[in-house]
């Protein structure tokens, strides 16, 4: 008897919720086991991930409907409703039958068998008015209609207003296309035409405040379905967010630099400079993982790049080795991670409101090292994943009091020197990059 795809996103959203596990590193696990086809292992995956990313929404439509208390059903049962629900209301391609008569046979098939009518019966009382007839004029609201906790959605609503809030919300629910960053051996034109030969879509991506930056596109498929093509294999491109390419962009490291990447890994921001540099110079890429470690080594070997040295260092233990030392750092920091959250749903849970002082602190403390790295002269990007005020302009308003030897760098020519990305606004990550100059000769 094949698996059954249903029963599998089922057994999966069990594991995540009991074990606290990341559904990225669970879709790679599924992908290993060769059980199910690629169309399945989709279906899984949208099953899955859209679960996670609704769970608030959908059960308030499960208590709505449940004749038993929330916190009284079971949790098999529960991931059972909420997978077809999920499939109900948010994939327009799967028949309600079928959602309801699949997940009515699970049940049936399991050691509850006895439930079954009850899950039949919540399920045929579902539809989309109970969506649609949410009220959205309040912060509760606002939290169960978008599915993020209302912590957040308190927070943001009294940063940014009721209509900002309520549009950033959407877009974090929104799928994120797959955005890759050129090989600079390889024009975006050059590259383009390489992915149409290969049947993939490309669209161009711009950056309005800064118009030279021409290095990424997005593509039309998923990850899956291009690491076979020649461009790929032939290190062309680089999965990586606009956004975040522009750490490494706004160093303007040039050959011969010695640049230090504070938290490197998986490496990204140290290639893209190592590139810009023209594989000609240094790079030193901290991580306190050594597997990290391993994985930017096999990105440098990929890609042809020799001037990385992956270095097992804790960023927030100061080093004297390598005082005075950097012409450019980068000093991309470890956040709340809220700007990804379309890539990763399930950190609107995993975070508590206390984290965001607690990183702020951690944060600074790295751009603190970081600091003394800097010759006098040099270039400093900071930058994050989130969209937090605390951890992006406080932290640097912060470091810029307590340094007086440093200064904001204007990356345009408005004078700008830091910008937030917003998904709803930019269509990239959620993301937040700030330029700074040591005070001195210049590098």
């Amino acid at each position: 008897m094949s698996p059954n795809p249903r029963k599998k996103a089922v057994n999966m959203l069990l594991d995540i919720e009991k074990n606290s596990s990341y559904v990225n590193i669970e879709m790679n696990k599924l992908r290993a086991l060769d059980d199910f086809s690629p169309i399945d292992i989709r279906f899984i995956g949208e099953i899955v991930n859209g679960v996670i990313k609704r769970k608030i929404t959908l059960d308030y439509i499960i208590a709505k409907h449940s004749s038993v208390k929330l916190n009284k059903i079971s949790p098999f049962v529960l991931a059972v409703l909420r997978s077809a629900i999920y499939q109900i209301l948010y994939m327009d391609k799967v028949p309600d039958s079928a959602a309801v008569n699949e997940s009515v046979k699970i049940v049936k098939k399991s050691s509850v068998n006895r439930l079954s009518s009850y899950v039949n019966a919540v399920l045929r009382a579902v539809s989309r008015d109970d969506i649609d007839s949410i009220d959205k004029t309040s912060v509760q609201g606002l939290s169960i209609y978008h599915s993020f906790p209302e912590w957040i959605v308190n927070r943001w609503v009294n940063r940014f207003g009721f209509e900002f809030a309520d549009r950033l919300l959407f877009s974090l629910n929104q799928k994120a296309q797959l955005c890759i960053r050129r090989n600079v051996n390889i024009s975006l034109e050059k590259l383009s035409q390489k992915l149409n030969e290969c049947h993939i879509q490309t669209a161009s991506v711009t950056i309005p405040q800064l118009p030279d930056f021409d290095y990424c596109m997005k593509i039309n498929v998923s990850k899956t379905m291009f690491t076979d093509t020649q461009p790929f294999k032939n290190g062309d491109f680089y999965i990586q967010d606009p956004a975040a390419a522009l750490a490494a962009y706004l160093l303007e490291a040039k050959s011969g630099d010695k640049v230090i990447d504070m938290c490197a890994a998986p490496g990204g921001k140290s290639l893209f400079a190592a590139e810009l540099m023209g594989n000609c110079g240094e790079v030193i890429s901290f991580d306190i993982y050594e597997h990290k470690l391993d994985l930017i080594s096999e990105n440098c070997t990929r890609y042809n790049i020799s001037i990385v040295s992956p270095v097992l260092q804790d960023s927030t233990v100061f080093n004297p080795k390598y005082e005075n030392s950097a012409d450019r750092i980068i000093c991309d920091v470890p956040c709340s991670g809220f700007g990804i959250i379309r890539k990763k749903p399930d950190i609107r849970y995993s975070r508590a409101e206390s984290d965001i002082d607690e990183l702020s602190s951690l944060s600074y403390s790295i751009l603190k090292n970081a600091a003394r790295y800097l010759k006098p002269g040099g270039t400093m990007v900071f930058s994050t994943c989130t969209i937090e005020q605390a951890e992006n302009e406080d932290v640097i308003h912060k470091f810029l009091n307590e340094h007086k030897e440093f200064s904001l760098y204007p990356f345009t020519q408005t004078g700008v020197a830091y910008k937030t990305f917003y998904p709803h606004i930019d269509d990239t990550d959620g993301f937040f990059v700030c330029r700074l100059k040591k005070n001195g000769a210049c590098v």
